[in-house]
């Protein structure tokens, strides 16, 4: 199954993607802001993945995805 990881890591936001070949992207976002509109990428499509977020950002994550 596809993963999106979505947590922090040196002070940046990151969605890290591992599709069903386990084979992961990341993308690093500097402000929340950009990592919102990250996240809005997935919007369409996030049904066909499983979602892992970090405790910090659980309710930003929620709240754009839903």
């Amino acid at each position: 199954m596809k993963t999106l990881h979505v947590y922090k890591e040196n002070g940046e936001f990151v969605i890290e993607r591992v599709n069903e070949f386990n084979h992961a992207t990341k993308r690093l976002f500097v402000t929340e802001e950009g990592l919102k509109e990250g996240l809005d990428c997935y919007r369409p499509v996030i049904a066909g993945y499983k979602v892992a977020v970090d405790v910090e950002l659980i309710a930003l994550v929620r709240d754009r995805l839903d």
